[in-house]
């Protein structure tokens, strides 16, 4: 199983980091990194395979906080396709790599086609971490997210529970995704083994769109009257499969839950359309990539596992849990989930 650190050790680790000598040679020292004392004008750049999702746009607000904290010589940047495509989100990391920044952060479309990218930035001397959807086999420093098993865990017993124990339930995700492959490993396996009388008997590939996930939702509730639950491994499929029930007039027979959330989900919540949606921490999470990019970019005396880069660990962690409409009906819960920055 893989080693898993506390959120709360990466910030000690890192405060420390901030603060310590990080002269080396010219040679060793990471692409953005002067060995002289003074820095100026390190750019991080995050890339992601959905810009302007609101998901990404709280990544992204935890990252500029983080930047904020080290110093006004940092400067940070979004960048990646509009539309879910792995390979313009390869391309993007080239692109971004030419710039020779000090580091960058990148939320993987899939498991493997970012991979000839990210090592090619690490060649160039560029620290990479990776954050929510991992490339584990690239070569990345370090990864920030969350235990994507235990993610659908929490999905498959909130099911469980809200269809009664038994009954049919199909999964909405993009194949290649280790994160949401993940995500229906662990949905299915907790089932197997707490509530075998629920039966996962479809996996739809949605292509992570909710026009798709529309359509593949209302041609099994169509194929199939039996369905009584969708769970979504990421968040463009719960909004479909709702838009499939509401027309095929079945919500009220439906048990949806998503993953994340965004303001489309929150109101789907609030009205009763969806059951619930599984949330992490994503302003958190770029939080924590951010200050684990600076501390590989601004290597130690003491020599990392991963030189010429500086100390980082090689996973972080957060937890995932339910969110339901009625628990947004506390102003205080409400308020962490509305207003999603806005990206500038």
């Amino acid at each position: 199983m893989k080693k898993i650190i506390a959120l709360c050790m990466a910030g000690i680790m890192l405060a420390s980091v901030a603060g310590c000598s990080s002269e080396t040679s010219k040679a060793a020292a990471p692409a953005g990194q002067d060995s002289s004392a003074a820095r100026e004008n390190e750019l991080y750049s995050m890339v992601v395979f959905t810009k302007g999702a609101e998901y990404f746009n709280w990544c992204y607000a935890g990252m500029k906080d983080a930047a904020k904290l080290l110093g006004s010589h940092i400067t940070v940047e979004l960048q990646g396709p509009a539309e879910w495509d792995a390979s313009l989100e390869a391309r993007a990391v080239e692109q971004v790599t030419a710039k020779k920044p000090a580091g960058i952060l990148v939320s993987a479309a899939d498991e493997t086609t970012l991979n000839s990218a990210i090592g090619k930035a690490l060649s160039a001397g560029v620290p990479v971490i990776g954050f929510d959807s991992d490339a584990a086999d690239s070569g990345r420093l370090s990864y920030v997210g969350t235990d994507n098993y235990d993610f659908g865990a929490n999905a498959a017993k909130a099911m469980s529970e809200m269809i009664g124990g038994e009954g049919q339930v199909a999964i909405c995700l993009v194949p290649g995704s280790i994160a949401q492959e993940e995500r229906a490993a662990g949905f299915k396996e907790w089932l197997a083994e707490n509530a075998p009388g629920v039966q996962v008997v479809s996996e739809l590939n949605d292509e992570g769109d909710v026009a798709k996930s529309e359509t593949v939702c209302a041609a099994l509730f169509q194929a199939n009257p039996q369905i009584k639950g969708i769970f979504s491994t990421h968040g463009y499929g719960a909004p479909g499969a709702a838009a499939a029930a509401r027309t095929l007039n079945i919500l009220e027979n439906i048990v949806i839950i998503g993953s994340d959330y965004s303001s489309a989900v929150i109101e789907l919540l609030q009205a009763g359309d969806i059951e619930g949606t599984i949330v992490d921490d994503p302003y958190l999470i770029g939080y924590e990539a951010m200050m684990l990019a600076y501390a590989a970019a601004h290597p130690t005396e003491i020599p990392s596992a991963n030189p010429p880069f500086g100390h980082v660990p090689p996973i972080i962690y957060g937890g995932s849990s339910l969110l339901t409409g009625e628990m947004l009906k506390d102003e205080a819960v409400l308020a962490k989930y509305q207003n999603p920055p806005a990206v500038n």
